[in-house]
């Protein structure tokens, strides 16, 4: 049986191999996944301003100052509940971008022009009954393909979101959509 004088020298003379501790700093700089670290990509289930990144971020990163709703010309930006989305009812985004450079939170960021949403042909449209093309014949992106006598085809490929095939349709057979 070992006593107190045993343990308390091999404590005082305890040494390291060389190998012994460069496997023991590799083994601590190694990256050990932390499983209890996840994240979430939540879907937006509102219409978010251009440049929005991801949303759950967006609702970290943005504070409801409404400097984007402002800085706005078509108006189209409103505040719901104290953050800002956008209301295709009255207007459309002509990518004028001064939404984004207006805030500075960094929750609208400049890159590739594109809004969370898509037109969808939610009711009938009159090109069944008789010639319209107007939402293809405004579609810088042609992301709208229209077909003589059927109802035009969308390629949300395509599409950057702007809505301005929504707010020219005379029907109102577009709708935007949240993707």
């Amino acid at each position: 049986m070992k006593d107190e004088r045993f343990y308390k020298a091999y404590m005082e003379h305890r040494t390291v191999s060389r190998r012994g501790l460069l496997r023991g700093l590799f083994r601590g700089a190694q990256t050990v996944p932390d499983s209890s670290v996840v994240i979430h990509h939540q879907k937006a289930e509102v219409i978010r301003p251009p440049g929005a990144i991801d949303e759950v971020i967006f609702q970290q990163a943005c504070t409801g100052c409404g400097d984007c709703a402002s800085a706005c010309p078509e108006f189209l930006i409103v505040r719901n509940t104290s953050l800002p989305e956008l209301d295709f009812i009255s207007n459309y985004c002509t990518r004028c971008d001064r939404c984004i450079q207006a805030c500075s939170l960094g929750a609208l960021q400049s890159g590739t022009f594109n809004i969370n949403a898509r037109p969808k042909l939610n009711h009938a449209c009159q090109n069944s009954y008789m010639y319209c093309d107007s939402c293809s014949g405004c579609c810088d992106k042609k992301a709208i393909q229209w077909q003589s006598g059927r109802s035009p085809v969308i390629q949300t490929e395509l599409c950057d979101g702007c809505g301005e095939c929504v707010f020219v349709c005379p029907v109102k057979a577009l709708e935007m959509v949240v993707m």
